[in-house]
């Protein structure tokens, strides 16, 4: 940011959002009427496709209402003190928004508003913080002017001395990144969002629709028809059931792969993170660009997450748990999604956060309750798979049971090695994840409640966990620390409830 007196919108004069709002809107229209399209065709299957397009034709143009009667009724104006917008024709709504309540101003471009350079300009004034919902839209205006407003509403929170916009000025120099990923990054990071659940549903679907369809990789007969003429080597594959079910789960990985390549990309293209006034502005997206400042004063924690191959590659990522909603999807904001240790490290500096030494000393491990009390709760579906095998005089039951059971407490014991916390000054640090790892930073000035939670069979171990609730994020999240001795739990309760006062 330059010395320059920032730039403001005139005031005092109603705007009308863009003509060509209706045209950016035409998404919006298509998702609504998608039902009567697919009754369309079932009717013109029957012949009828007269009345077939009048169905689509009528719910279309019913459709189209709404973004006419919003463009034909609704205004907007930026007072000294606030913006006041006006919609509705029959109910007329008239709401002011001051400046000061005003917490984040975010700009956002679809395809066709970047074709005719306009934007949606959303705000929040916290009254909807963490919701689905934002507290005003102003959809869609030109580009200078979003950008111009926003400066304004910054400026006025700021303080600093207005300069009133001329046609060919615009926002002020812009700051120099903290962090950014280039497009080599932005796919190697769609790579590693590829997810088991992906695969789950794509390998259910193949068995249940697959050969209705045709489009069953873990079939002959679909690597058959895919080469009906194909050499000796994919005979081979053909006539061994093993391989022919290795090549469909490679498929399904290399679909799950490319779903999570494309998904990345179109969220994450051009990702740029730069330091404001008030706190940081992140702008990402290939069709639709996103442009929102997360204001620092509003963040409740900072989680660091990695998976096994992340980890030993040195990437990690890291998001805030805020108060600001992140594009109408709750208050869960990623601000780095693969970053190496340095610059996290510079995200910390910029944030005015400590950063986090893993080799500090003073991490405290749950109590082995944590993994006597699986086991004891292993013990039911254990007697079960014994009963069942000697009622039926085999051993399948048993062995099943015993190498379910061995998995999980293994995995279990794994999750106890890795859980860990420490007192950290102001703050809690809570690690917690074998497979995909969590460091949660939680400042104490920011907790809401911290509880003590005490089950049946906590009690019999003489252990509790700890609550901590913090607002933000989707919805009121929790962390915790599990099965510690009561009284230590207690006692550390006490002590940060005292500092919290």
């Amino acid at each position: 940011m330059n010395d320059a007196a920032p730039v403001i919108l005139q005031t005092g004069e109603p705007q009308r959002l863009h003509p060509l709002t209706m045209v950016t809107r035409l998404g919006d229209v298509l998702k609504q009427a998608w039902g009567a399209a697919i009754a369309a065709v079932f009717i013109g299957y029957q012949g009828q496709w007269l009345m077939a397009a009048g169905l689509v034709g009528i719910v279309f143009l019913a459709n189209l209402v709404n973004p006419l009667v919003q463009w034909l009724s609704f205004t907007y104006m930026v007072g000294d003190d606030g913006i006041e917008m006006k919609s509705g024709v029959l109910s007329r709504n008239h709401r002011t928004i001051p400046f000061d309540r005003v917490q984040d101003v975010n700009l956002e471009q679809n395809v066709l508003h970047r074709l005719f350079g306009m934007a949606k300009v959303k705000l929040e004034t916290g009254g909807s913080a963490g919701g689905n919902s934002e507290d005003g839209v102003i959809d869609s205006i030109k580009l200078d002017d979003a950008a111009r407003l926003r400066d304004t509403i910054r400026v006025h929170r700021a303080g600093a001395q207005p300069v009133v916009a001329s046609e060919d000025k615009t926002e002020i120099e812009e700051a120099a990144p903290i962090y950014a990923m280039d497009q080599k990054r932005v796919l190697l990071a769609g790579i590693f969002n590829f997810s088991l659940a992906v695969l789950g549903v794509l390998f259910g679907a193949a068995q249940t629709v697959g050969d209705v369809i045709g489009i069953n990789p873990f079939s002959g007969s679909f690597w058959r028809n895919l080469a009906a003429d194909s050499a000796p080597f994919m005979d081979f594959i053909l006539a061994n059931q093993i391989v022919t079910g290795l090549f469909g789960f490679i498929s399904l990985v290399a679909i799950g792969l490319a779903t999570g390549i494309i998904q990345t990309a179109l969220r994450e293209w051009n990702f740029r993170l730069s330091r404001t006034e008030s706190g940081l502005r992140r702008r990402r997206g290939f069709f639709t660009l996103t442009d929102v400042v997360l204001p620092l004063k509003r963040v409740q924690a900072t989680i660091l997450a990695t998976g096994p191959i992340r980890r030993y590659l040195g990437w990690r990522a890291m998001k805030l748990q805020s108060l600001a909603q992140d594009s109408g999807h709750g208050g869960d904001h990623v601000i780095a999604p693969l970053a190496r240790n340095g610059e996290i490290d510079r995200i910390f500096d910029a944030m005015d956060w400590r950063q986090v030494d893993p080799t500090t000393k003073g991490w405290t491990r749950p109590t082995f309750a944590y993994v006597a009390m699986f086991m004891l709760i292993m013990v039911p579906a254990l007697v079960i798979g014994f009963a069942i095998s000697a009622v039926e005089s085999v051993w399948a039951p048993a062995v099943a049971a015993l190498a379910v059971a061995a998995v999980l407490m293994a995995l279990r014991l794994v999750g106890w090695m890795h859980h860990r916390y420490r007192r950290d000054g102001d703050r809690v640090l809570i690690h917690s994840g074998a497979w995909n790892q969590r460091l949660v930073i939680l400042p104490l000035d920011r907790i809401q409640s911290v509880d003590v939670h005490r089950g049946p069979i906590d009690k019999i171990f003489g252990v509790s966990s700890m609550v901590f609730g913090v607002a933000g994020g989707k919805g009121f999240q929790h962390h915790q620390i599990v099965s510690i001795p009561s009284a230590t739990a207690y006692a550390l309760r006490d002590d940060l409830l005292g500092d919290l006062q």
